[in-house]
């Protein structure tokens, strides 16, 4: 298939998704968000040790978890991202966020992006959340190349990536602004035929 048709049909893909998709694993859904996530949602992203490794200020008040289930579904409307709520297949419980954003079309790339609650943290949710948003990404969608971006710090995360099939591909100095600090990112990258995850 010529690139320009493959650009064109990963376009009507992720245009012709008809509603939020929802991708099933072993032992989690990754699924569109309810009101029954406000409040997990709250205690993820208010949470100082997951916001650590993050560029946004961590949650304050309930309303912001409000305001971003409305965001997550005015980006899917949009097509800018695809930020699922993984929870697990019995219980529908939420586990934590994985998000596909940065969807460059025109260039077969995008990146994951994802965070579990720290409760639920070394249960190997993350590894199994981001082998199930890059079947969907590659599979599904047509992506040719997937990549994430990491704080230097954050070895649990780069653990996760490793496991999927991706490869350290350097560092950008200074390239977010946390709270606490400019922080570097260590970009990790897989394309399709590279990938067995």
């Amino acid at each position: 298939m010529r690139l320009n048709d493959r650009v064109a049909a990963v376009a009507a893909r992720l245009q012709g998704l008809a509603e939020f998709p929802r991708v099933e694993s072993k032992r989690l859904q990754l699924r569109g968000p309810g009101e029954a996530d406000i409040s997990p949602l709250f205690d993820l992203f208010s949470d100082p040790e997951v916001m650590r490794y993050w560029s946004r200020p961590a949650m304050r008040q309930h309303a912001e978890a409000s305001h971003y289930i409305a965001d997550i579904l005015g980006g899917f409307a949009r097509r800018e991202f695809i930020n699922w709520i993984i929870a697990d297949r019995q219980t529908d419980q939420m586990c934590g966020t994985c998000t596909l954003y940065a969807l460059e079309v025109k260039h077969l790339h995008c990146a994951v992006g994802y965070a579990v609650l720290p409760r639920l943290q070394g249960r190997g949710y993350a590894q199994e959340a981001v082998a199930a948003a890059c079947r969907f990404a590659e599979g599904v969608l047509g992506f040719h190349r997937v990549e994430a971006d990491v704080h230097p710090d954050n070895l649990a995360s780069k653990r996760v990536l490793l496991a999927n099939g991706f490869v350290y591909e350097g560092r950008l100095r200074q390239r977010f602004v946390s709270a606490e600090e400019i922080q570097d990112s260590d970009v990790f990258g897989r394309v399709a035929q590279d990938s067995s995850g």
